[in-house]
């Protein structure tokens, strides 16, 4: 078994197709030379099975030499190794889906337990995991006796699911990735592939996120493989009209070039729209230039009708967001890729997901209006990770009012991994809480080298792992949380440290709204729809809502579920269905499933968005109540409302 450090210089070696010199790897691995050439004497050692060696030559370095066979040990040794000792059920599933993918024609479950290191029964249960995920891909599995399961679909779906998978199994890895991502791809040198990249970024003015970086070079690296094995993919005359008429396909022509002169694979024009396929739906970062009023895409989504939809939200939230032209410019560009991508099946994950829905519980309120009125539009469902998205950039709308000017103090650069949305929110927010630090740039960490220097700011904050030499790195999250603050605070001020958050962790808004006859206790309640239905018909009987309120509350949960994490939920209803103000309370014995969060205490709200202090103070509230773990075990434990008023009697 390999030290961890060992590892790492393994994988360093075998992605790098230059030899390197004992100082080039210490300084990788922040270690000393001669550490690295005792890691290295005992790696000679390790791989003495004579397929694979180091060499290493005085004035040349150290590289790694191996065979095919060699190749496969490397591989189990990086990859297999790792699976068998680390991976947790739930990414072992996707390494499955791999050999799914990869296999020509069936493939026998014995053979994917050998690979995977399991038994033959655990791989069915994960290829049963999987089947919802292929569902929702558009691939089909097929199950023939004495042949073993064969997955398939058309080319272009077995691209993007290849890459979605790839997604779900390498974690966030910073400036890290490429080395994750090579053993994946034996044979396709990646660093040339992430050269391509840089070369589009500067010649396009194309500037992506981290993730969408990772992510075209993903495919880019799918592409040359199933190019390799003779695998095309077939486009139709008015689809090439249509993506010739594009802008990007420019970008596209030049991919292929390149792809063709180092990998020596000719891409058709069915392979060319689908690079086009993900440039549109990639995420871009900062000002790269998109032309609003470009329809030659497949979406229908109009900037008028666009603009109407926010006028509506603004008007029912009385939020004034009609006049933020940043949030309405830069939230329909990133809707017409979202659109583009979700018409062509191709699913994206928010990582903040969990974040947005725990921190930002009022933003997201909002953003599930704004894509119910999407949905009426254009009949196009958004899930949760898109609605995500949409609460980033109303965040940053909201942050930016905040801040009401800025002096010219500290100078920092923002090193930030997601999109658009994320760094837009993150640099609205950490200027309302710090006006007087200067936002010098946001940056991704693909372009670290060619753009950050060391005398343009005072230090960096990064939402991403990196670790820079002479420069200060604070990192934080995205959604700079209080302990985030008081680092920047600590870094601007040492010997003032005070947290600049306003104290929500009173929640005189919300328990004010409680009530005995809208409290159940304990209940036996075994699913959503009964919680739902039971404390609903009370809150009528009590005269807090309409009728209608119950059948609202459930067409509110289909466009995402009001789970917003550590076993909370809020249903409500959409406007309309609101008699007198109140909040029904109900602690369950056992937690329930409320879409993919386990729930037990559910908060029934019956507020008038019309009273905008009143309802924006309850979400605010609602995001601290999450991490108070004392209320939580109190609220469960409590077995009457007397003893619910005993946990708040400070507040109500």
């Amino acid at each position: 078994m390999l030290l961890p450090r060992e590892r790492k210089i393994l994988t360093i070696l075998y992605s790098s197709q230059n030899a390197m010199t004992t100082t080039e790897l210490a300084n990788s691995l922040h270690v000393s030379s001669r550490t690295i050439k005792d890691d290295v004497k005992n790696l000679k050692l390790e791989l003495q099975n004579g397929n694979c060696m180091i060499e290493s030559k005085t004035g040349k370095g150290i590289w790694l030499s191996y065979n095919e066979e060699g190749r496969k040990y490397l591989d189990d040794l990086l990859i297999n190794d790792d699976i068998k000792a680390s991976i947790s059920p739930d990414i072992r599933k996707y390494y499955v889906a791999i050999q799914l993918l990869d296999a020509e024609g069936f493939i026998s479950m014995e053979k994917i337990s050998e690979a995977i290191f399991v038994s033959k029964s655990t791989i069915v249960n994960d290829i049963n995991k999987l089947s919802p995920f292929f569902k929702q891909q558009s691939l089909r599995l097929e199950k023939k006796a004495k042949y073993g399961i064969r997955l398939f679909g058309n080319e272009s779906q077995l691209r993007i699911t290849r890459a979605n998978i790839m997604r779900k199994i390498l974690s966030h890895q910073g400036n890290q990735v490429l080395s994750k991502l090579q053993p994946f791809f034996a044979n396709i040198d990646l660093s040339v592939i992430n050269t391509i990249l840089q070369e589009v970024e500067e010649n396009f003015n194309f500037i992506l996120s981290d993730a969408s970086y990772t992510d075209l070079m993903i495919h880019l690296s799918i592409i040359v493989r199933r190019l390799r094995k003779g695998a095309i993919c077939p486009v139709s005359q008015e689809e090439l009209k249509r993506d010739k008429s594009r802008d990007e396909w420019k970008i596209c022509e030049f991919l292929s070039k390149r792809l063709n002169e180092y990998f020596g694979v000719e891409l058709l024009d069915g392979d060319k729209s689908y690079i086009l396929l993900n440039i549109t739906g990639a995420k871009l970062l900062g000002d790269s230039k998109v032309n609003l009023m470009d329809d030659s895409g497949k979406s229908d989504l109009s900037f008028e009708v666009w603009e109407a939809i926010v006028i509506k939200a603004g008007e029912t939230y009385l939020e004034n967001i009609s006049e933020d032209d940043t949030f309405i410019r830069a939230l329909f560009v990133h809707l017409k890729a979202m659109f583009h991508r979700i018409q062509n099946q191709v699913h994206l994950e928010n990582p903040l997901k969990n974040v947005i829905k725990e921190d930002l519980v009022y933003e997201f309120e909002v953003a599930t209006y704004i894509a119910k009125l999407l949905y009426l539009e254009y009949k196009i469902n958004l899930g949760e990770d898109e609605i995500c998205d949409i609460a980033l950039y109303f965040g940053a709308s909201l942050e930016r009012k905040k801040a009401l000017r800025a002096v010219e103090r500290p100078s920092v650069t923002v090193v930030c991994g997601s999109g658009t949305g994320t760094s837009q929110f993150f640099q609205a927010k950490l200027k309302s809480i710090f006006p007087n630090i200067i936002v010098n740039k946001i940056i991704p960490i693909s372009r670290i080298d060619s753009e950050l220097e060391h005398s343009q700011q005072n230090f960096v904050i990064s939402t991403v792992p990196l670790t820079l030499n002479n420069i200060d790195v604070l990192h934080v999250s995205p959604m700079l949380s209080s302990k985030d603050i008081i680092l920047i605070e600590n870094k601007l001020h040492p010997d003032k440290v005070k947290s600049l958050m306003k104290d929500k962790e009173y929640y005189h808004s919300l328990f004010s709204q409680l009530a005995e006859g809208i409290t159940i206790l304990k209940s036996d309640c075994r699913s959503k729809d009964e919680v739902i239905n039971l404390l609903g018909r009370q809150m009528i009987d009590y005269g807090y809502v309409k009728d209608t309120y119950i059948n609202s509350v459930f067409e509110r949960e289909k466009l995402a579920p009001t789970s917003i994490g550590n076993t909370f939920a809020i249903p409500h209803a959409f406007e309309g269905n609101v008699l007198k103000q109140g909040i029904g309370l109900i602690t369950l014995k056992k937690p329930i499933e409320w879409g993919n969060d386990k729930v037990q205490i559910i908060l029934m709200l019956s507020i008038d968005i019309r009273n905008k202090t009143s309802f924006q103070s309850i979400f605010e509230e609602l995001a601290c109540i999450t991490k108070d773990l004392s209320i939580v075990e109190s609220l469960l434990a409590a077995d009457n409302y007397q003893d619910v008023q005993s946990i708040f009697k400070r507040f109500i």
